[in-house]
């Protein structure tokens, strides 16, 4: 049986064992990381929450949970993918049939926007209003050397060559999230346009990640500041790459790709099955910058759809 809850309605000790029991268990389906993604700060920012759809076995227990997001638009809860969450999923300890879920979640909802979920492959059986698209990002198993293109090798070379040169070089872990927000504003807000709130909600989601000791900092410096850093998720044996910024100087030293040679290496280990997640986005020229250090395609399935009643046509 499947039953919609709103968030204040849901056990959330058993949702929790059901996404860490999963089979495809994610950093994403937590309660504590939803919470964090949904609840935007701050004057102007967009009301988002999270309701949970799930798989009810006949004594009442949790057998598999499926995170809703959903954001107000148009005066209506509408579904829609939040920022710094890639893609959701069905989470149980074995795989489901995702058919009925998504029925459920499209006939409850009558606008969805945009909604990711870690399906490989699009789903028979579902209404012909919802429409699918495969996505992909880009992963790098860690338990085998890494493949790196002979392009990747030489830029590699080159940069260490370029960084012995350089005045006060040296690669750092830290827990002070601030200058990486302070790269990104400076050097690639402006491309992309941000809104001041999501600032604000990428905070809320560190500190949480970080209360659980599941996120890792990283910067390069030279010369006295600050020129390059990344941070990392980790859990459920997948390493994510959720946020990264360089300034010109951090360009020039090609210090993104120190940064993640240097986690590559530090975490290849043939009993570990960990798995890089480099959240690529739909662009060319970075998807080719991942695939370099040896990352393949990893689908996932986006869907929209929209049923307006008489009134809203």
């Amino acid at each position: 049986m499947l039953r919609f809850f709103a968030r204040g309605q849901l056990d959330v000790a058993a949702w929790e064992a059901c996404v860490a029991g999963a089979h495809n268990a994610l950093p994403y389906g937590h309660a504590w990381y939803l919470d964090a993604i949904c609840n935007v700060p701050g004057p102007g920012a967009p009301r988002w929450c999270w309701v949970g759809l799930v798989g009810l076995d006949e004594t009442g227990a949790y057998r598999a949970v499926m995170p809703v997001p959903l954001r107000r638009r148009w005066g209506r809860w509408v579904v829609y993918q939040p920022l710094f969450c890639q893609f959701l999923a069905i989470f149980s300890a074995r795989p489901q049939d995702p058919a009925p879920f998504i029925r459920a979640v499209f006939e409850r909802y009558r606008h969805a926007s945009v909604w990711h979920l870690h399906l490989p492959r699009p789903v028979g059986g579902l209404p012909s209003r919802i429409h699918q698209q495969i996505g992909y990002t880009h992963t790098l198993r860690l338990d085998t050397e890494p493949a790196y293109t002979p392009d990747r090798r030489r830029n590699l070379r080159l940069a260490r060559q370029r960084v012995v040169e350089t005045v006060d070089w040296h690669l750092t872990e830290s827990t002070d999230f601030e200058p990486l927000i302070e790269l990104f504003r400076e050097n690639h807000a402006a491309d992309i346009g941000v809104g001041g709130w999501a600032y604000a909600l990428l905070r809320q989601v560190v500190m949480e990640a970080q209360q659980r000791g599941l996120v890792t900092l990283h910067y390069a410096r030279a010369g006295g500041e600050t020129v390059a850093g990344t941070l990392f998720l980790h859990q459920h044996g997948r390493l994510i790459y959720l946020f990264n910024a360089a300034n010109a100087e951090g360009r020039r030293l090609n210090a993104r790709t120190l940064i993640l040679d240097e986690q590559i290496r530090a975490n290849a280990a043939p009993a570990t099955p960990l798995l890089l997640d480099f959240e690529s986005p739909d662009k060319a020229g970075v998807v080719q910058f991942y695939e370099s250090f040896g990352a393949v395609a990893e689908p996932y399935l986006r869907l929209n759809w929209s049923r307006p009643t008489w009134l809203d046509r």
